[in-house]
């Protein structure tokens, strides 16, 4: 079983005025498929939380509540693990979710949703709109809702995006000035003053990770001293 991973997208990465945009979308759109609640979750490690809720009459669901992920009952894991449209007009008249208290207990008994996906394919969490009364929906709600999530995944690749950038230009900015280097062990002085590999320095400003080669003068030297390096 793989380990659940922390998801990069914190509350404070999306920014108050991204927050503040997705919470208008699912206010309107809950408007418009005249339903009681809209919600977008996030899963984060091995918890999925209420990250906003439509300010609509009837709504029963808080923001910033938790629970364990998997095994949460909640509608919108089923929506995550098919990794497509997940529609539940009506279920009391549904085998998978009439005794569900997770899904049932609120009274929200239709259910439409589909999951939002990071720039690197994985898994952010989900948009989704529940009914206290059955609602089997239509072609233009769930087109509505296709839109909704490419515009919030959009949304995340501007992040993701914006910050490459900032570390693209940290990085120029670093390697472009003068830094202290050892002459005998190599070690660069980093801005807080403390002495680290050139491997981690390069890795603090730009994010990539170090691989290790041989040149081929190194190499050469290499073959000088032991010959059996040579190919043959």
């Amino acid at each position: 079983m793989s380990i659940p991973q922390p998801n990069p997208f914190t509350r404070e990465k999306l920014t108050q005025d991204v927050l503040n945009e997705w919470q208008n979308v699912i206010d309107t759109a809950a408007k418009v498929f005249a339903v009681p609640a809209g919600v977008i979750t996030r899963v984060d490690g091995d918890q999925i939380e209420l990250l906003l809720s439509s300010e609509t009459p009837g709504n029963p669901y808080t923001v910033g509540y938790t629970t364990h992920y998997p095994d949460s009952g909640w509608y919108c894991e089923r929506t995550l693990k098919s990794r497509r449209l997940n529609l539940i007009p009506d279920a009391r008249e549904d085998s998978d979710w009439k005794a569900n208290p997770a899904a049932v207990s609120l009274n929200m008994v239709s259910y439409i949703g589909l999951p939002i996906h990071r720039p690197d394919g994985g898994d952010f969490g989900t948009v989704c709109f529940l009914d206290n009364k059955a609602n089997p929906h239509n072609e233009l709600h769930i087109k509505m809702l296709e839109m909704i999530k490419r515009m919030l995944e959009l949304s995340l690749r501007v992040i993701a995006d914006k910050e490459l950038i900032n570390r693209q230009e940290r990085l120029f900015n670093d390697l472009s000035r003068i830094y202290p280097i050892c002459s005998y062990c190599k070690k660069v002085r980093g801005k807080k003053g403390a002495w680290v590999e050139v491997e981690r320095y390069i890795g603090e400003v730009s994010g990539a990770l170090p691989t290790h080669g041989i040149c081929p003068e190194c190499m050469a030297d290499l073959e000088k001293k032991w010959p059996q390096l040579a190919p043959e």
